[in-house]
């Protein structure tokens, strides 16, 4: 039997007719049975679904899960901060927070992910 890959598409259903382009999302947060999702621009959706529910359709599209309450987009990091706290930076300043457990796995994939411009801090 193969083991078939999920389908990239251009857009993610959130719920009903919301859709949005993964490449637009800079990070999700979680807010106990919902989700808000923070896109370029300013612009904020939530959504009536868990973070753990999305977290499955934003994967694929270069997403890591850094919190229990935070999941970015790893094309929208431009540094992070391991001492006095652990925190992921994004663009438009947005800060979000780095689970202590996950933060290995963090540096890993950061440092692996192909990106224009790299900052750590």
């Amino acid at each position: 039997m193969k083991l078939q890959l999920p389908i990239r598409t251009s857009t993610i259903r959130l719920t009903g007719k919301k859709k949005v382009n993964p490449a637009e999302v800079l990070f999700l947060k979680a807010d106990v049975n919902y989700t808000e999702v923070f896109l370029q621009g300013g612009e904020t959706l939530i959504v009536s679904k868990t973070l753990k529910e999305l977290e499955k359709h934003f994967t694929p599209f270069d997403f890591f899960r850094t919190h229990k309450s935070f999941m970015v987009n790893l094309n929208h990091v431009v540094g992070y901060q391991i001492h006095e706290g652990l925190i992921v930076k994004l663009e438009e300043q947005y800060n979000v927070n780095l689970s202590r457990r996950r933060k290995e796995d963090f540096l890993k994939s950061f440092h692996n992910f192909p990106r224009k411009i790299d900052l750590c801090y």
